[in-house]
């Protein structure tokens, strides 16, 4: 039962979390420990919330998911964890959630909510719906660094918001593409597969990785002119270039978490973007600069 359970909430998905950090970052906020406890409330308060969304949607997809030659072996629609089992779950973890995000506030804990109210939505209704389900996954994204930015109460840049927004198209589309390969259009267990292509997938994967690259070079050069950020572009590049690599001649793509940890050069390449970013950031904030 607690194996099941710990599949149901998918915490190794708890790694998208990390978006509600870039705002403590560059605000240059790091070094203050108020700042950082927020900062660590919003990210707990989000991987509660976003796993209560695990739940909700597994209970909505179990009779789709029993027809998926591998969703079919989730908990709930294998018969594991009941529906009762799989929504007290969910509702502890979405009241926990809101409840944690509200010592940070109430903005922060007003954008968790609309996290919530929004994937609820997403799982009955939007996620059929072409182009529209990728998008509401990005704008999750956008919800999660602007949570961050609230519970810090700081501004954001527009250049930040664009580049999470256009990253995660290109991993929601990724995604779709791989999706689309195991199940086969016709006899996909969701309706939206019908009405995407492996062709217009392609198309639309390599338009969000270009937008980006262009976003996220536009963002280090302007609002982050004069601390040398601009040299962490080439692991952006690769990042963008190796994860098309894994997903057109290794055939992955299903799992961007999975993708993230299983493949050496792109955690790699994440590490070394990592470490040059704070240290870049340290010489910042030595120097007196901000962002």
């Amino acid at each position: 039962m607690v194996r099941d359970i710990i599949r149901l909430i998918r915490p190794k998905h708890w790694i998208k979390n990390l978006f509600v950090f870039p705002p403590l970052l560059f605000s240059f906020t790091f070094f203050d420990l108020p700042s950082v406890f927020k900062a660590l409330v919003i990210f707990i308060a989000f991987c509660f919330t976003a796993s209560a969304v695990y739940a909700f949607n597994d209970i909505f997809d179990r009779h789709r998911d029993r027809m998926h030659p591998e969703k079919k072996h989730r908990p709930v629609a294998a018969g594991r964890i009941s529906v009762r089992q799989a929504l007290v779950t969910g509702i502890f973890l979405a009241l926990g959630g809101i409840s944690v995000a509200l010592t940070a506030g109430p903005a922060a804990a007003g954008i968790v909510a609309a996290y919530l109210a929004l994937h609820l939505l997403y799982g009955l209704f939007l996620k059929n719906q072409i182009l529209i389900d990728v998008m509401v996954i990005a704008a999750g994204f956008l919800l999660r660094v602007g949570a961050g930015a609230a519970a810090l109460g700081v501004d954001l840049s527009q250049w930040m918001l664009m580049s999470t927004f256009f990253l995660s198209l290109f991993l929601g589309f990724g995604k779709r593409r791989k999706e689309l390969l195991v199940t086969h259009a016709e006899t996909s267990h969701r309706a939206v597969f019908k009405d995407y292509s492996l062709e217009f997938l392609d198309h639309l994967i390599l338009i969000s990785a270009s937008l980006t690259i262009i976003a996220y070079s536009l963002y280090v050069v302007t609002s982050l002119e004069g601390g040398g950020f601009f040299i962490t572009i080439p692991f952006v590049v690769f990042g963008i270039f190796r994860y098309l690599l894994l997903i057109y001649r290794r055939n992955m793509g299903d799992d961007p978490a999975d993708m993230v940890f299983s493949d050496t050069a792109m955690i790699i390449d994440i590490l070394l973007w990592g470490a040059t970013l704070c240290v870049l950031l340290g010489l910042s904030l030595v120097s007196g600069g901000s962002g």
